[in-house]
């Protein structure tokens, strides 16, 4: 019973600081992002570049981008695709390895967002480098997401617009194997 809860309290922490290292990855432009909504000045057309252009991540999104079937057929996708390496099968290797990713305003991973984050000391929180490789390649493969949508108040009507947003994948190994997987898409 105790180390049941002792892991449960681990995997809390691990949800918790994977929530705050992926926002701390999202970009502010000058738009609060405590708020669900933006406010459009009154002179802004509906053609605006500066909306059509925009690359902010957003962190705090009206509506959360969603992988079409939910999280269990996310969670299903990446184990049935994921192949572990040869090298990795059958040690001792134990750890936890986040995934970060940008979902963009069409859906689809940003491939060049995806990466393993570095703690504050610059390293790298990887554990081999072949099985790093194989967890980033899943993650690059993911079909397409509902996008997140901010709404903005435009001449006091609500405008729905498709935002980029961002998740993060911890794997959690276990003696060379997938123990577990948390997901978490802002």
């Amino acid at each position: 019973m105790k180390k049941q809860l002792n892991k449960l309290a681990k995997t809390i922490a691990l949800v918790m600081l994977t929530a705050v290292c992926t926002t701390s990855y999202a970009q502010n432009n000058g738009t609060s992002q405590t708020d669900e909504t933006a406010i459009v000045p009154k002179n802004a057309s509906s053609t605006d570049e500066s909306k059509d252009n925009d690359d902010t991540v957003w962190a705090n999104t009206s509506e959360k981008a969603l992988f079409p079937g939910g999280d269990s057929i996310l969670r299903q996708y990446i184990t049935d695709n994921l192949v572990f390496p040869e090298s990795v099968k059958g040690t001792d290797l134990n750890g936890t390895v986040p995934v970060f990713f940008v979902i963009g305003k069409d859906g689809q991973i940003e491939p060049e967002s995806v990466r393993i984050p570095t703690d504050i000391e610059g390293k790298y929180k990887g554990l081999a480098p072949e099985l790093d490789a194989e967890l980033i390649r899943v993650v690059k493969s993911l079909p397409k997401f509902e996008p997140a949508y901010r709404h903005l108040y435009k001449y006091g009507e609500i405008e729905r617009v498709p935002a980029r947003t961002s998740g993060n994948v911890a794997f959690v190994i276990r003696n060379g194997q997938l123990d577990q997987l948390i997901i978490v898409i802002i």
